[in-house]
Protein backbone atom coordinates (compact mmCIF):
# COMPACT_ATOMS: atom_id res chain seq x y z
CA UNK A 1 0.00 0.00 0.00
CA UNK A 2 3.11 2.20 0.41
CA UNK A 3 3.41 2.19 -3.50
CA UNK A 4 0.05 3.40 -3.78
CA UNK A 5 0.41 6.10 -1.27
CA UNK A 6 3.45 7.21 -2.97
CA UNK A 7 1.57 7.17 -6.49
CA UNK A 8 -0.92 10.21 -4.80
CA UNK A 9 1.73 12.24 -2.99
CA UNK A 10 2.14 15.97 -3.56
CA UNK A 11 2.96 19.34 -1.94
CA UNK A 12 0.03 21.57 -0.40
CA UNK A 13 1.04 24.83 -2.00
CA UNK A 14 1.15 27.40 0.16
CA UNK A 15 -2.09 29.09 -2.26
CA UNK A 16 -4.32 26.51 -0.15
CA UNK A 17 -7.60 27.98 -0.21
CA UNK A 18 -9.58 24.88 1.68
CA UNK A 19 -10.72 26.11 5.60
CA UNK A 20 -9.71 22.94 7.68
CA UNK A 21 -5.73 22.12 7.94
CA UNK A 22 -5.34 19.36 6.71
CA UNK A 23 -2.56 16.36 7.93
CA UNK A 24 -0.68 14.19 6.10
CA UNK A 25 -1.79 10.86 7.79
CA UNK A 26 -1.79 7.39 6.37
CA UNK A 27 -4.14 5.22 8.00
CA UNK A 28 -6.20 1.96 7.13
CA UNK A 29 -9.98 3.03 6.35
CA UNK A 30 -12.98 0.71 5.38
CA UNK A 31 -16.16 2.17 3.65
CA UNK A 32 -19.37 1.09 2.17
CA UNK A 33 -21.86 2.73 -0.44
CA UNK A 34 -25.16 1.52 -1.78
CA UNK A 35 -25.29 1.50 -5.95
CA UNK A 36 -28.40 1.38 -7.21
CA UNK A 37 -29.51 -1.41 -3.89
CA UNK A 38 -26.16 -3.24 -4.10
CA UNK A 39 -24.37 -2.52 -0.76
CA UNK A 40 -20.16 -2.40 -1.43
CA UNK A 41 -17.54 -2.27 0.47
CA UNK A 42 -14.13 -1.08 0.24
CA UNK A 43 -10.60 -0.71 1.84
CA UNK A 44 -7.46 2.14 1.39
CA UNK A 45 -5.53 4.38 3.33
CA UNK A 46 -6.19 8.02 3.79
CA UNK A 47 -3.66 10.28 1.88
CA UNK A 48 -4.67 13.01 4.31
CA UNK A 49 -7.28 13.86 6.77
CA UNK A 50 -9.28 16.76 8.48
CA UNK A 51 -11.65 17.24 10.60
CA UNK A 52 -14.43 17.34 8.42
CA UNK A 53 -13.32 15.05 5.21
CA UNK A 54 -10.13 12.90 4.20
CA UNK A 55 -8.77 12.21 1.06
CA UNK A 56 -8.62 7.97 0.38
CA UNK A 57 -6.42 5.71 -2.22
CA UNK A 58 -8.12 2.51 -2.52
CA UNK A 59 -8.74 -0.05 -5.80
CA UNK A 60 -12.22 0.53 -5.28
CA UNK A 61 -13.77 3.89 -5.72
CA UNK A 62 -17.46 4.70 -5.30
CA UNK A 63 -18.88 7.25 -7.66
CA UNK A 64 -18.57 11.20 -6.57
CA UNK A 65 -21.74 12.33 -4.59
CA UNK A 66 -22.36 9.02 -3.49
CA UNK A 67 -22.73 8.37 0.42
CA UNK A 68 -20.43 6.65 1.98
CA UNK A 69 -20.04 5.25 5.63
CA UNK A 70 -16.59 5.29 6.51
CA UNK A 71 -14.26 4.08 9.51
CA UNK A 72 -10.76 5.33 9.77
CA UNK A 73 -9.22 2.44 11.80
CA UNK A 74 -6.71 3.09 14.21
CA UNK A 75 -5.07 -0.43 15.35
CA UNK A 76 -6.73 -3.69 14.35
CA UNK A 77 -7.86 -5.27 18.01
CA UNK A 78 -10.92 -5.18 19.55
CA UNK A 79 -9.35 -2.37 22.03
CA UNK A 80 -8.47 0.19 19.29
CA UNK A 81 -10.48 3.18 18.41
CA UNK A 82 -11.71 4.23 15.20
CA UNK A 83 -13.66 7.43 13.56
CA UNK A 84 -16.94 6.51 12.35
CA UNK A 85 -19.01 8.85 9.81
CA UNK A 86 -21.36 9.35 6.58
CA UNK A 87 -19.60 11.52 4.49
CA UNK A 88 -20.41 12.36 0.77
CA UNK A 89 -17.78 11.48 -2.38
CA UNK A 90 -16.69 14.98 -3.73
CA UNK A 91 -14.40 14.00 -6.30
CA UNK A 92 -12.59 10.85 -7.70
CA UNK A 93 -8.82 10.41 -9.14
CA UNK A 94 -8.78 7.52 -11.00
CA UNK A 95 -6.04 5.79 -13.65
CA UNK A 96 -2.75 7.53 -12.81
CA UNK A 97 -1.02 4.61 -12.57
CA UNK A 98 -1.35 1.04 -13.86
CA UNK A 99 -2.40 -0.52 -10.88
CA UNK A 100 -5.98 0.13 -10.60
CA UNK A 101 -5.47 2.67 -7.90
CA UNK A 102 -7.89 5.26 -7.56
CA UNK A 103 -8.68 8.02 -5.11
CA UNK A 104 -11.23 9.96 -3.86
CA UNK A 105 -12.15 13.28 -1.66
CA UNK A 106 -14.66 12.73 1.04
CA UNK A 107 -16.42 15.50 3.13
CA UNK A 108 -19.23 15.49 6.14
CA UNK A 109 -19.55 16.49 9.66
CA UNK A 110 -17.44 15.63 12.11
CA UNK A 111 -16.25 11.61 12.75
CA UNK A 112 -17.25 10.66 16.10
CA UNK A 113 -14.79 7.87 18.39
CA UNK A 114 -16.07 4.55 18.76
CA UNK A 115 -14.63 1.58 19.24
CA UNK A 116 -13.54 -0.54 16.55
CA UNK A 117 -15.54 -2.75 14.05
CA UNK A 118 -16.82 -6.06 15.37
CA UNK A 119 -15.21 -8.78 13.12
Amino acid sequence: MTQLLECWSRDISSTERRRDVRYDLQIPVVFIWDADGTKCQGEGMTRDISEVGLFVVSQACPPPRSKVDVEILFGRSKSNVSLRGSMQVLRVEAGLNRTGVCGFALSGKRLSVGGAAQA
